[in-house]
């Protein structure tokens, strides 16, 4: 017959029993836990298989077709949306909204306006008051708006007026002045239209006669004053000076003048002249638009 186990082999058999039972249970959440890890790596590795499949399937379907592949880029995040822009603006909006709230605290308290020497608070009575400067408040107090009947300017209208302002305002050497005592000697091709050209942009003003403002006889006029030349202001009486040319001898610094004696330039060659066109246009170098013309040589004294 065995024996029975004394208290201590007792005591030792309970402990040895919780060891074990303290592994087992050690054991399982270990594998548990391992389990569970690797059905998350499984989830994750047949995740990332199927969007490969799907990429290559693409790629494979896009070679097939004849067409290059292009892999998409990341959608770039919108400037609203970045953090630092969004913590930015909310942290702007935080303090202008603190100023607002903190306003109201201190705009009036009465220990600044003792220090800045105020007595109330009332915003009539410190406009009335002799030792404040009352100019805002007493602008906000006293200016009154009254509706008047306005009509809209034409920006043509304006522009011409301006131009015509400017004109009058010439103080610079005329025609005349030049004519009594030219800058230039000798008249040649290349001097005139050097002249000419140095007038390009100015604006056409009817009856004009300075570099404020020409129409086409008296661009010419200015012109050749600087040559000595004195000319009529009219076209009429610039056809009947000089020699008549005929078109293929013509010349740069030649006159072109309209056979309707409407308008006339200084010719450029090769079918361009400078001319002071119409109302609203500038003093340029330009094809000559028409073949009803004549040409005229002028020559010194």
């Amino acid at each position: 017959m065995a024996e029975k186990a004394t208290g201590k082999h007792r005591a030792d058999v309970q402990i040895n029993v919780l060891e074990s039972f303290e592994l087992r249970s050690r054991r399982s959440i270990r594998e548990s836990e391992k389990n569970r890890l690797s059905r998350a790596e499984r989830r994750l590795a047949k995740k990332l298989a199927k969007e490969d499949a799907k990429f290559f399937a693409a790629q494979k379907a896009a070679q097939a077709n004849g067409s290059a592949f292009v892999v998409p880029s990341a959608k770039p995040v919108a400037f609203h949306a970045r953090r630092s822009v969004r913590n930015t603006i909310t942290m702007s909006i935080a303090a202008g909204l603190f100023a607002t709230f903190a306003l109201p605290a201190y705009a009036y308290n009465p220990d600044v306006a003792a220090r800045s020497r105020f007595t109330t608070t009332n915003a009539e009575v410190i406009a009335s008051a002799q030792d404040t400067q009352n100019l805002t408040v007493a602008a906000v107090n006293t200016v009154r708006f009254a509706r008047g009947k306005y009509e809209s300017a034409d920006a043509a209208e304006i522009a011409r007026q301006e131009i015509v302002n400017n004109y009058r305002t010439y103080s610079g050497p005329t025609a005349e002045d030049f004519v009594a005592n030219p800058p230039y000697s000798t008249l040649d091709g290349a001097t005139i239209l050097k002249v000419a050209a140095s007038y390009v942009g100015t604006p056409y003003v009817f009856g004009g006669a300075t570099p404020r403002g020409f129409d086409c006889s008296g661009y010419t006029a200015f012109v050749f004053a600087q040559f000595g030349i004195a000319m009529p202001h009219s076209v009429h009486g610039q056809a009947r000076m000089g020699i008549l040319i005929k078109p293929e001898d013509a010349l740069p610094g030649d006159l072109v003048i309209m056979n309707d004696l409407s308008h006339d330039g200084i010719y450029a060659g090769n079918g361009n002249f400078y001319h002071a066109p119409r109302p609203g246009d500038t003093v340029k170098l330009a094809p000559i638009f028409t073949s009803n013309v004549h040409f005229v040589r002028l020559a010194t004294n």
